[in-house]
């Protein structure tokens, strides 16, 4: 019983530490130094829903 007890209660614990890594919501924007799918090329280009990078 206490082995039973036991598992359950780690099991329990790593559900939640690792429901905490998961992502339901829409992802953030790419970091600087991401590739943009979206680019036709160039590095000027940035693209739609891009900062610009430049002149």
């Amino acid at each position: 019983m206490h082995a039973t007890t036991t598992r359950a209660l780690a099991l329990l614990a790593a559900l939640l530490i690792l429901g905490g890594c998961s992502s339901l919501g829409p992802g953030g924007p790419p970091h600087p130094g991401a590739a943009n799918p979206y680019s036709s090329g160039g590095f000027h280009d940035a693209g739609p829903n891009y900062p610009d990078t430049g002149p």
